[in-house]
């Protein structure tokens, strides 16, 4: 099992009309890959996480790479694991300027970071760490 972490970011802001056309399109697609994964949006800028074969991993993540609406991707971790962190979903998703997220319990200091490059490059495992905040369902 493969895992890999990006940021990148928005050519322009995506409304939530544009998040969820995206959101659907990779939950079709990851699921005919057999890729796992876990997307943020933040003021513009997306952390995603996608685990599955790494051939597979890899050939998405240069498709993203060439995705016009996206500039700046910066990989901030890539690891072999033997079990996936996101196994459940084939593209969970959280936008964390929503209302619900800022008002969730035990609200993570992560979530006052931009989802870029300079906030992880020193400990990128933070990254994991507020994914995860959304696997758990925190």
């Amino acid at each position: 099992m493969f895992r890999l972490v990006y940021v990148s970011s928005a050519r322009t802001p995506f409304g939530q009309d544009e998040l969820l056309d995206l959101l659907v399109k990779a939950r079709s697609k990851n699921g005919q890959r057999h890729i796992t994964g876990m997307m943020l949006y933040k003021d513009g800028n997306f952390m995603q996480v996608l685990e599955g074969e790494e051939s597979a991993v890899r050939q998405l993540f240069a498709t993203i790479e060439k995705d016009p609406r996206h500039h700046g991707t910066i990989v901030l971790m890539e690891d072999l694991v033997d079990e996936p962190l996101f196994g459940q979903w084939t593209m969970g998703f959280r936008n964390l300027t929503d209302p619900d997220v800022l008002a969730m319990a035990g609200f993570n200091p992560f979530m006052n970071h931009a989802l870029n490059s300079s906030n992880f490059k020193d400990d990128p495992s933070g990254c994991l760490e507020l994914l995860n905040l959304f696997r758990e369902g925190r």
